[in-house]
C-alpha cells in the first residue's frame, strides 16, 4: 500500500507529460520561456495621506521628456527618456513647490518607488530611485517646518582601482 500511492502519482505525471507532447500543449520547460516582466514608465504620481500625528499631506511629482538635447543628469549616461519637471508638497493645507535646482538634474525617475516617512517632530522624508543601467541613484528630500531643508543623492561610481564606491551628494536649501 505504501508503494502504490507514489507509483500512481508517478504514472499520473508521466501520462500528463505524454498527453502534453501529443497535443502540442506547452510543457513545463516551454512555460519558462514566457517573456519577462518589464518596468513601466510612470510620468506622474500623487500621494495623499495623513501623518501619524494627524497632519494631512499631498505629494505630486511629474516627469516629462527633456526639452534640452544635452545635459548633465544623474541617472543617465546619454539622452534621458524623462527628467523631473515638478515636485510639490502640501502639508497641513500649506502648499510648497520645490525649486528647480532641487530636481532638474535627475533623469529617468522610477516614480513607482516613491515613499514617504515622517518623524514625530514633523520632519517629512520623500524618497525614490531612478536611472538606467549603471547610472542609478536614490533621491531623498527632507522637509522641515513646511520648507525643503535638504536633498541627498546617493549613487555608485567606479574608483581608480575599478571598485565601485558609494557617493552621497547633499544640498541644503
Amino acid at each position: 500500500m505504501k508503494f502504490l500511492i507514489p507509483l500512481c502519482l508517478a504514472t499520473f505525471f508521466a501520462l500528463g507529460r505524454l498527453a502534453a507532447q501529443q497535443t502540442g500543449s506547452p510543457s513545463v520547460a516551454q512555460a519558462n520561456a514566457a517573456p519577462s516582466w518589464q518596468v513601466v514608465t510612470i510620468n506622474k504620481v500623487s500621494l495623499e495621506g495623513t501623518l501619524k500625528e494627524g497632519t494631512a499631506f499631498e505629494i505630486n511629482i511629474e516627469a516629462r521628456k527633456p526639452k534640452a538635447l544635452q545635459g548633465d543628469y544623474f541617472g543617465s549616461v546619454g539622452q534621458p527618456g524623462s527628467v523631473l519637471a515638478e515636485i510639490t508638497v502640501k502639508l497641513g493645507g500649506e502648499k510648497m513647490s520645490f525649486p528647480k535646482q532641487a530636481f532638474n538634474d535627475l533623469a529617468n525617475p522610477l516614480l513607482q518607488t516613491v515613499s514617504v516617512t515622517s518623524q514625530p517632530s514633523g520632519e517629512l522624508r520623500l524618497r525614490f530611485t531612478g536611472g538606467d543601467g549603471s547610472a542609478t541613484y536614490e533621491a531623498e528630500y527632507f522637509i522641515q517646518s513646511n520648507r525643503l531643508a535638504k536633498r541627498s543623492i546617493s549613487y555608485f561610481e567606479a574608483s581608480a582601482g575599478g571598485k565601485k564606491r558609494e557617493v552621497v551628494k547633499t544640498t541644503t536649501f
